[in-house]
């Protein structure tokens, strides 16, 4: 089948397309360097708006035929191959034939649904004068292409579910953490964003479609990203080990106990197979998987897993029921994520919830208004940070704020809203 009339009309029809202004994300993409760009993370998560505002910004000094985008899920180029990539190429330069002295922007959406894409962008980025921004829904597929064929020519950025402060911009609220009017504001917005999530298009819809439109979310990532892409024989298995992991988020688990609770619950399958679908889970960025902080990779191995999940509304949405202080200890984690870390758990005695090598120490904790818990959190994080030689540590909880010195550690009691908005 002959493509290029389809992509001539594609990419005469985006060039044409006025793109509307969107409210900025806190991710700073380079417009103009010698590296393909890559963005990734799941679906919704708003990575093809990220291009369109980049597009946008660069339609002020470039013209619009230079700057080329393809969405590879559009139905009137599927199925696509590689082979077809070059018929884009040619449909693009037949178009605008003196394009080829002049630098072009080529925006692929998408890119995973073209089998052995990378060599294509590889041979582009060598052969042509031009810029490449590339999205992708799979974190595994794209890493080990990017690992591979684009080794040292390619800039990763995750894009993830609106942070806190995204989250706040979206529903134009003005953070003022300084005054109490100011607090109690952030609080409730903050309490919301825990409940509702990040997806930016539910900012957008009615809290009546809230659940719906997660749902839809869920079935496009498992059935489509995951249980076609490879052929899994039992979706049912994949959503209910979702749903396990879910309503298991931030506590120590093992391949060995889930495959005994699914085997308890008239499932038929293997460790194999549990190991298999939990990969998968976290390929479509749905799944985190977070050691033990240990210098020895064996250690690290042999010892359990926590897993945290990449919003909070899937758990809702699945009607898990509330656990608000697992869901903020998620939320830290994901905020970790943010900020580029990869955070370790770390375990003696006690439990220190995020680790990460030169990093800081934190626990998170709903509510320490009980002596009990006060007491059992600090002595905690005092021996967290005797173990580790650090001065001072991380307590994150809801709302409140206290410093405890303790010999000369220090321990930092700080509303997790504030941390996450930047304060000390």
């Amino acid at each position: 089948m002959n493509k290029k009339p389809a992509f001539q009309k594609i990419i005469a029809d985006f060039i044409e397309k006025p793109i509307l202004s969107s409210i900025p994300r806190e991710i700073e993409v380079p417009l103009d360097v010698a590296k393909i760009i890559s963005l990734i993370g799941p679906r919704r998560a708003g990575k093809t708006h990220i291009l369109y505002s980049i597009i946008n910004t660069l339609r002020k000094s470039i013209r619009p035929d230079l700057l080329v985008y393809l969405n590879f899920e559009d139905d009137r180029i599927f199925p696509l191959r590689l082979e077809d990539m070059d018929a884009m190429l040619e449909a693009y330069y037949e178009m605008y034939p003196n394009n080829r002295e002049e630098k072009v922007w080529f925006f692929f959406d998408e890119v995973q649904e073209v089998p052995n894409w990378e060599k294509f962008v590889r041979r582009l980025s060598d052969t042509e004068n031009c810029r490449i921004y590339l999205t992708g829904s799979s974190s595994k597929l794209l890493s080990r292409e990017l690992a591979t064929s684009l080794r040292g020519r390619t800039l990763v950025y995750e894009v993830f579910p609106l942070s806190l402060s995204e989250f706040l911009a979206f529903n134009q609220v003005e953070a003022h953490p300084e005054t109490s009017k100011g607090q109690s504001t952030i609080l409730h917005w903050f309490d919301r964003w825990l409940v509702q999530g990040g997806f930016p298009e539910l900012v957008f819809l009615p809290e009546t479609l809230h659940k719906r439109t997660i749902e839809e979310y869920l079935d496009l990532m498992l059935y489509r990203d995951l249980t076609e892409r490879f052929s899994i024989k039992n979706p049912a298995l994949l959503k209910y080990l979702l749903k396990y992991t879910l309503s298991n988020i931030a506590q120590a688990n093992s391949i060995t106990k889930i495959y005994n609770d699914l085997k308890s619950q008239g499932y038929e399958l293997s460790k194999n197979t549990v190991f298999e679908y939990i990969s998968y889970l976290e390929e479509a960025f749905i799944l985190f998987k977070v050691n033990i902080w240990h210098r020895s990779v064996r250690v690290q191995t042999v010892n359990p897993t926590k897993f945290y999940g990449i919003d909070p509304a899937f758990k809702y949405a699945l009607n898990m029921g509330e656990d608000t202080g697992r869901v903020l200890e998620n939320a830290v984690f994901l905020h970790l994520r943010r900020q580029g870390f990869s955070p370790h758990y770390w375990m003696d005695k006690q439990e220190l919830d995020f680790y990460w090598e030169n990093g800081q120490a934190i626990n998170v904790c709903l509510n320490m208004a009980q002596p009990g818990t006060r007491e059992r959190e600090i002595k905690g994080m005092i021996a967290a940070l005797e173990f580790l030689d650090l001065p001072e540590g991380y307590i994150l909880t809801r709302d409140q704020t206290e410093d405890v010195q303790v010999g000369g550690k220090k321990v930092l009691v700080r509303p997790a809203w504030r941390y996450m908005l930047g304060g000390k």
